[in-house]
C-alpha cells in the first residue's frame, strides 16, 4: 500500500509538470455505480452503489486534459439469487487522460477519457453490513486492485468558469480481488456521474507554477 501511494504521488506530480495546461479547476463529484464481477465468479448479478468524491482537472486550448480523482465507490455483486450481496467498498484514484471536442471557449464541450485507476479496499460486507473479510491474519479480499477506466461525457459552462461535468464510464478490474488461489475474480462497473468544477487558477507554462485566483 505504501509503495502504491508513493507511486500515485510521483505520477500525479509528473503529470502536472508534463501537461502545460492553461486551466486548473477542482470540485465535488457524485453518482451511481452498477457493479458486478467477471472471471470465475458464477451466478452473480448487478448491484447498484454510490460514488462520491472530488476531482482535480487540467485542460488546454488544444483540447487535451487530465483529471485526477479521489472517489469512494461501492463495488461488488448480488449473489445467491439476489438474496445476499458482496459489498466491496473502495477508495478509488482514477488518473484520466482526457480529450475535449469543439473549440476552446465553447460553452458545451463533449469529451472522452481513459486511464488507470488505483483502488484501495476500505471494507467488505454482506447485505446486512456484516464483515466478510476475515481478520487481520486471514483476509479474504486483497487490499489493492488495479483497474482501467474509460468513458465519455460533456462539460457545460453554467456561468463564467463554473462548469457542470457529466460522464458515463466503464471500469474494468485487472487483478483478482480475492486471496483464493483457486479463483480469478475481477471487479467491473458502469457508472453515471455528475460534478461541479470551480476555477482554482492558471498554470504558467514558462514558470511551471500555478497562479491561484
Amino acid at each position: 500500500m505504501k509503495n502504491c501511494i508513493i507511486l500515485l504521488i510521483t505520477l500525479t506530480l509528473s503529470l502536472s509538470q508534463a501537461f502545460a495546461q492553461e486551466n486548473v479547476s477542482i470540485g465535488p463529484i457524485a453518482g451511481v455505480s452498477f457493479a458486478n464481477f467477471h472471471g470465475s465468479a458464477s451466478k452473480t448479478e448487478v448491484k447498484p452503489g454510490l460514488t462520491i468524491g472530488a476531482f482535480y482537472n487540467y485542460s488546454s486550448k488544444k483540447g487535451f486534459g487530465f483529471s485526477g480523482q479521489i472517489l469512494y465507490t461501492q463495488l461488488g455483486a448480488k449473489i445467491l439469487d439476489k438474496t445476499n450481496e458482496i459489498n466491496l467498498n473502495y477508495v478509488q484514484v482514477p488518473l484520466l487522460f482526457t480529450y475535449f471536442f469543439g473549440q476552446y471557449g465553447d460553452r458545451l464541450r463533449p469529451k472522452v477519457f481513459l486511464g488507470p485507476s488505483l483502488n484501495f479496499l476500505v471494507s467488505a460486507k454482506d447485505i446486512n453490513g456484516n464483515n466478510i473479510n476475515g481478520d487481520s491474519n486471514s483476509r479474504v479480499y486483497n487490499v489493492f486492485d488495479l483497474g482501467l477506466t474509460g468513458g465519455l461525457g460533456l462539460n457545460y459552462e453554467l456561468t463564467r468558469k463554473i462548469w457542470l461535468n457529466f460522464d458515463v464510464r466503464y471500469g474494468l478490474g485487472l487483478l483478482d480481488v480475492t486471496k483464493d488461489s483457486n479463483s480469478n475474480i475481477q471487479n467491473r462497473n458502469f457508472g453515471i456521474n455528475l460534478g461541479l468544477s470551480f476555477p482554482l487558477g492558471t498554470y504558467d507554462k514558462k514558470s511551471g507554477r500555478l497562479r491561484t485566483r
